[in-house]
């Protein structure tokens, strides 16, 4: 029941997270940009994941040997990772950004194998090869809706979410509260992306936005980065995070196929196949990572 539990959490946080560009580009509509767009998305997420926190009476005080990590993962991280990923939406589709957003595992993987000399077995060099021709697919010119910015602002999504989990893990910041960081990455994010907004001189936020706009902002905050970010925490402490990375490659196929009938965004075969090859690829990658922990646990048995 635990498993079918975690399962159910990972497939509707990776059901929301699949919305996430569809909204954005909706909100993108109504005149909002970038900046507006995350500072009232960040804004909104940090109130009601603080209203959880309370709920929960959980402490929100920062440890002094937390504070340099976990600005670190926040900036370098946390914002550039939205920010690529959201400036990508205005370029590509919705679901070719975000499956290329999903060639983080693969990144690891060779960060892995060049940095901590990490053998690759037979599967992981097989997605590597499978995301290789999975980006040429999706990359090449003569793929829908191709542009080499919007591709390169998906791909960058992917490298900075790297450095974002990589700094996530410092010791330090493994003792902090999963919601706890959730609020202050919302908190600072939004402050952050208020000051972009005043240094453009972008006054239109002083002025009263839409309520189409307003709406949409809604959803992203309370369904993406409130919801979907406290279901995914609570999967995979049911499953693991090995588990939950299989299952959260539902995400870019929601994204696919919601862009296709809300946004009407065109697809290519030889993009759908770029894009299916990447999502094949981080299967493969957790398929892999899932043979190897059940190979060490029968070798502890024994």
């Amino acid at each position: 029941m635990k498993q079918l539990r975690g399962m159910s959490l990972i497939i509707a946080a990776a059901t929301l997270f699949g919305f996430m560009p569809i909204w954005t580009k909706q909100a993108y509509a109504t005149g909002l940009s970038i900046s507006e767009i995350s500072f009232l998305r960040f804004g909104l997420a940090a109130v009601m994941i603080r209203i959880a926190m309370h709920y929960r009476r959980i402490d929100s005080r920062v440890r002094k040997q937390q504070i340099r990590p976990l600005f670190l993962s926040i900036f370098i991280g946390y914002i550039a990772t939205n920010l690529t990923l959201s400036l990508s939406y205005k370029y590509i589709s919705s679901g070719i950004a975000t499956s290329l957003h999903y060639l983080f595992p693969v990144i690891i993987m060779l960060l892995a194998y060049f940095i901590y000399h990490e053998k690759l077995n037979c599967y992981k060099w097989m997605a590597l090869v499978i995301s290789l021709t999975g980006i040429y697919l999706v990359a090449s010119p003569g793929g829908s809706n191709f542009s080499l910015r919007g591709v390169t602002l998906a791909i960058s999504s992917a490298v900075f979410f790297v450095i974002y989990v990589l700094l996530i893990n410092h010791h330090q910041l493994k003792k902090m509260d999963s919601l706890v960081l959730a609020f202050y990455s919302c908190l600072i994010s939004s402050l952050v992306f208020l000051i972009f907004i005043l240094m453009r001189g972008n006054w239109s936020m002083m002025l009263p936005i839409t309520l189409k706009g307003f709406f949409y902002v809604t959803l992203l905050s309370f369904f993406c980065s409130s919801m979907a970010m406290i279901f995914f925490i609570k999967g995979v402490q049911s499953i693991g995070s090995i588990n939950a990375s299989i299952l959260s490659t539902f995400e870019p196929v929601v994204s696919l196929v919601a862009g296709i009938f809300i946004l009407d965004e065109p697809l290519s075969w030889q993009t759908s196949m770029g894009c299916i090859m990447i999502i094949s690829a981080v299967i493969l990658i957790g398929y892999s990572n899932l043979a190897k922990d059940y190979v060490t646990r029968e070798k502890a048995n024994k």
